[in-house]
């Protein structure tokens, strides 16, 4: 569908809630967004936290997250539906699919970042396609001795010219020279 967006469902349930009726309730959303043209991606049940501050004189709750697709009039019945059961004590819902869109792109760029900076460093690509384990195989490719170092400096002779003293006692005459490294 064009117009199917994904948003992250948050509901918490009164502590009250039994397993079997907070299962029954998820069964009972998840039939509602079926026959409303959506569909649920992936459900997460955080199970019984501590609030912030009491609701309806409950200090904890269940949580449980879902995560949705479909389109915008089935998220406003669904969120009508939620309202009115006595069970929910808070319910949230978030678009999300422009953040997923955006977190996939940043982690392509940041995969293809880490591949050019490995080719640079002369190392062949990732074949699993983890960034973050490349930089790790940099280094202990780097030190067995598969990667070359950069080459040292090579130390070059520069004329000291020593200033001339009337005594002739000074350990440099003027023409020696002196090795120095840098």
């Amino acid at each position: 569908m064009a117009n199917e967006r994904q948003y992250e469902l948050v509901y918490i349930l009164a502590p009250t809630v039994t397993d079997a009726e907070a299962e029954e309730l998820q069964a009972e959303i998840a039939e509602q967004i079926g026959t409303l043209g959506g569909s649920i991606e992936s459900t997460d049940v955080w199970g019984r936290r501590k609030l912030a501050y009491p609701i309806k004189r409950f200090n904890e709750g269940l949580y449980v997250v879902q995560l949705i697709a479909g389109p915008g009039t089935m998220l406003a019945e669904i969120e009508r539906r939620l309202r009115v059961r006595d069970q929910v004590l808070r319910q949230l819902t978030v678009r999300v699919d422009d953040d997923l869109k955006k977190a996939r792109r940043v982690a392509e760029e940041r995969k293809a970042a880490a591949e050019r900076r490995r080719e640079l460093r002369g190392i062949p690509p990732t074949d699993n396609g983890d960034a973050a384990g490349g930089d790790s195989a940099a280094a202990s490719s780097s030190e067995s001795g598969a990667v070359s170092a950069p080459p040292a400096r090579d130390a070059t002779v520069v004329e000291a010219a020593a200033p001339s003293t009337a005594d002739d006692s000074g350990a440099a005459a003027d023409g020696e020279t002196s090795e120095v490294k840098e």
